[in-house]
């Protein structure tokens, strides 16, 4: 079990969710993807550990983790 646990690895990936919204709410739209959206950080290690709270789509995947 400790060779296991010492070599395996813990992923960390961001999703963007599509919503619909107006260009008026700016902190929602997503350059990189050009959308609107909400952005959420999932931390797995073979099944799911921890999943973000949505932030606005705006927000970049590092600053999101942090």
């Amino acid at each position: 079990m400790k060779t296991a646990t010492a070599k395996a690895c813990v992923i960390l990936d961001g999703t963007l969710l599509p919503i619909d919204k107006i260009t008026v709410d700016t902190p929602y739209y997503s350059g990189k993807h050009k959308r609107h959206g909400m952005n959420v950080q999932v931390l797995t290690f073979g099944r799911l550990l921890w999943a973000s709270p949505a932030l606005p789509g705006s927000t970049q995947d590092l600053t999101a983790a942090r």
